[in-house]
């Protein structure tokens, strides 16, 4: 598709530079096991702490059409993800209704340290929302595959903490231990985990530790660059860990 590269391939991760619709007009249905993503909302999120640092994230304007187009993203996850299988999306939930999955489950990131955001409010923000999903798509013909349980039954409160001061490399970067505890809980090992908001690749980092495959895709060619080398270190400590 046009604007879409493949940035970096290897047998356990595929990254993209482009748009995620893109991406995702390319994948076949039912072609992953598992989607974890963050979309932009249309929120306009950017601390006035870090305005120096941090540019407005790709298509985070307050626009009803910016909202508009991650619904179609969203459609597109539902449809490439595995039948019966499970998606999270951190943020609000307004743009999940009506997605052919079964009911949106609300969970919390507690973030362990209140994050900057607005430093004018009076509240300062120290969790996230996290949206877990079952995809319900039905194809002409099929009546369903069965899907994976969730590892164990746990509560909705996952508590990790984020990145602090100059450290982070991405407004709204999500920590490998909270990644791994998604991917783990709804995977299997040797299956395929997709974000096609990516950032810097939490999600590809916690994919191939835990013995996972990674698609993933960002639109910002610093944030790409910034992923392929965090998987490239991720692959050498998963093959010393291998060879152990």
């Amino acid at each position: 598709m046009s604007g879409l590269n493949l940035a970096y391939q290897s047998e356990s991760a595929s990254v993209y530079h482009g748009r995620a619709e893109d991406l995702l007009a390319t994948m076949a249905k039912e072609s992953v096991h598992l989607i974890v993503t963050d979309p932009p909302y249309g929120v306009e999120w950017r601390s006035n702490l870090r305005t120096e640092r941090f540019d407005l994230i790709a298509g985070d304007g307050a626009h009803a059409d910016d909202r508009a187009a991650v619904r179609a993203v969203l459609e597109q996850c539902v449809r490439v993800v595995g039948q019966n299988r499970h998606l999270y999306v951190f943020g609000p939930g307004e743009v999940l209704d009506g997605l052919k999955v079964s009911e949106v489950v609300p969970m919390v990131w507690d973030k362990g340290v209140m994050g900057a955001g607005d430093l004018t409010a009076a509240w300062g923000p120290a969790h996230e929302q996290i949206n877990f999903m079952v995809s319900k798509f039905r194809h002409a013909g099929q009546s369903g595959k069965p899907g994976v349980p969730t590892r164990l039954r746990k509560g909705t409160v996952l508590s990790y903490m984020r990145q602090t001061g100059r450290k982070v490399r991405h407004p709204s970067e999500k920590p490998v231990p909270l990644m791994r505890e998604l991917i783990e809980s709804s995977t299997r090992q040797g299956e395929t985990v997709a974000d096609v908001y990516a950032g810097t690749m939490s999600t590809a980092v916690a994919a191939i530790l835990t013995g996972r495959k990674a698609i993933v895709c960002e639109l910002k060619r610093e944030y790409v660059d910034l992923g392929v080398e965090r998987i490239k270190r991720a692959e050498s400590l998963a093959d010393e860990m291998r060879a152990a």
